[in-house]
């Protein structure tokens, strides 16, 4: 597929149907989305797949309220591949102190540093790589933030150097995926393209 069409076709699905996901396709988009930028070769951003029915009941069941409020399928319970993305700040931090980034940024506090937090900008970096790779494989993503690092952190043994950013869903869109847009907003239009991008100045 052309990057363009991916591009132009990626969008968050919110209904799946019930058939897997080929385990060859799923480890291609996550190959893909291990090859995103990274500040300094830090390389803090990992992945953990879960595929495990009880695992994947665990974490959508955080939303089952929510979702019986709006009278919605929980769409995370629908979904046959659980993608956690996290991130390690501390990999970030002990990098920068090497030697060799030492050369540039020694002068400069962690302070003003970390004022923008690289390790977040890699993981959405990551995710849009494997958002798009899902579009090329011919499957249906989305991403959900807000579920409790600690439950997710017992559930996958994850240390806590870790932050979990949020999970990638993947998995088959089902008929009525159409009708559901966002949990909690109303559609908008997407901005036009010279409200967005300012040339020389704002």
């Amino acid at each position: 597929m052309e990057f363009s069409e991916a591009v132009r076709r990626r969008r968050m699905v919110r209904s799946f149907t019930n058939e897997p996901v080929d385990d060859d396709v799923v480890r291609r988009v996550l190959d893909a989305a291990r090859r995103g930028p990274s500040a300094g070769y830090s390389q803090g951003v990992e992945f953990v797949l879960i595929t495990d029915p009880a695992k994947r009941a665990t974490i959508a069941a955080t939303g089952d309220e929510m979702f019986e409020q709006l009278q919605r399928p929980n769409f995370a319970a629908q979904a046959p591949v659980h993608v956690v993305v996290c991130v390690s700040p501390a990999i970030y931090t002990d990098r920068y102190h090497e030697s060799d980034k030492q050369e540039v940024v020694s002068e400069t506090s962690d302070d003003d540093l970390w004022k923008v937090p690289y390790w977040y900008a890699d993981a959405g970096a990551a995710l849009s790589l494997l958002l798009l790779a899902a579009v090329d494989e011919g499957i249906a993503a989305a991403f959900i933030g807000g579920v409790e690092h600690e439950l997710i952190r017992d559930l996958v043994g994850m240390p806590s150097s870790y932050v979990p950013v949020g999970i990638a869903l993947l998995g088959h869109e089902a008929p009525d995926a159409k009708q559901y847009g966002d949990v909690a907003a109303r559609p908008r239009k997407r901005r036009p393209y010279n409200e967005v991008v300012h040339e020389n100045t704002w």
